[in-house]
């Protein structure tokens, strides 16, 4: 198990501080805005949708991969070599 997400009913629920690493914002935005509108796509600013996809797709280019576990380690590594 890890902090970036954990399995409910056998499938993968990214945590606070994973989807912060997939849209690339501050994990404490995103519980705030978890706290007061949810974490549905529906409920994400589009600024935040419009980078998570932009990550999404740097991932798959440095990767070729387009799993969210994936790009979870990918971040993660990446982040923390920064």
């Amino acid at each position: 198990m890890s902090d970036l997400y954990n399995h409910i009913d056998g499938e993968p629920v990214v945590s606070a501080k994973g989807l912060a690493l997939l849209l690339g914002v501050p994990e404490d935005q995103v519980r705030a805005l978890a706290m007061f509108r949810g974490t549905g796509v529906d409920a994400l600013p589009d600024e935040w949708v419009k980078a998570g996809k932009r990550r999404s797709k740097e991932y798959q280019a440095a990767t070729g991969r387009d799993d969210m576990l994936g790009a979870l380690e990918y971040w993660a590594q990446r982040e923390a070599g920064q």
